[in-house]
């Protein structure tokens, strides 16, 4: 079974996937590997992305929310493990306004963004996102979220953090700010990672860690890459992921070096 991240590992931000990552995927799921991905994106984002990158084959899987849910195939089924509570949410997202950042959270199949932002144009070019402007500030807290995702360029996420580090450690560090991928911050539930709905899906199919691999780029990615049997961080990743991987690929995303190690070590 392959688990892979989407965003610096299958492809590079915005762009659409690499047509060699797409091609590795076909041939996985023809070889009779189970395949799915691992994401922030909610699966109302993801169920669309077999389609757009032309793979007409199933995925398996779908983590989602950096873990937080996941639809599972067999059952079509999505489940949601963890939430942010408003309250708690109402502090980050004020928080957030006052320092003149724009955040956007995923509200009922909905991405709302608390203002309008070079983020929020670039994703209305895709087509299948729905998503809007909030008229007010209270409607980004006016129900639970698995998620809050801020833009900062790397060089100011350390800064960043610090900022936030006693707002969390107000709220019982019961919501983490972990880097998600490149100039993106992500509020999350602390118990959520990609690993826990990972091992959700593993244990109902009587599916050995063993016999995963699974393939990210950075801090959102470590737990799941740590507990697959084969960890594997992309060349491109950031060190404290490459720290915890059984392996480094020998090429970096925009290399298709996820599709380098599928050919090169797995088919």
């Amino acid at each position: 079974m392959i688990s892979a991240d989407i965003d610096a590992t299958l492809k590079w931000d915005m762009d659409g996937i690499y047509e060699g990552n797409a091609r590795a995927i076909r041939d996985l799921i023809d070889h009779g590997f189970l395949f799915g991905v691992a994401s922030g994106r909610a699966y109302t984002d993801l169920m669309y992305y077999p389609d757009m990158w032309g793979i007409d084959r199933k995925f398996a899987f779908y983590i989602g929310l950096n873990g937080a849910s996941l639809y599972d195939e067999a059952t079509k089924e999505n489940e949601v493990f963890f939430d942010i509570d408003t309250d708690k949410i109402r502090t980050i997202v004020e928080e957030i306004d006052r320092l003149d950042l724009d955040s956007h959270i995923y509200a009922n199949g909905v991405t709302l963004f608390s203002k309008d932002s070079e983020r929020l144009r670039r994703i209305g070019k895709t087509r299948h996102r729905n998503f809007r402007v909030v008229e007010d500030l209270s409607e980004m807290y006016a129900e639970r979220t698995s998620k809050i995702l801020i833009n900062v360029p790397d060089e100011d996420m350390d800064k960043m953090k610090e900022h936030f580090r006693p707002i969390l450690e107000q709220m019982g560090n019961t919501v983490k700010l972990t880097r998600t991928s490149p100039g993106a911050l992500e509020f999350m539930p602390a118990e959520a990672n990609k690993f826990y709905a990972l091992k959700v899906y593993c244990d109902r199919h009587g599916i050995p860690m063993e016999e995963v691999a699974a393939f990210g780029d950075t801090t959102n990615d470590n737990e799941m890459i740590a507990g697959a049997g084969l960890g594997v961080c992309m060349l491109n990743g950031t060190d404290d992921t490459k720290a915890v991987a059984d392996v480094i690929s020998e090429y970096e995303c925009k290399d298709e070096g996820f599709a380098r190690f599928i050919y090169d070590h797995i088919l």
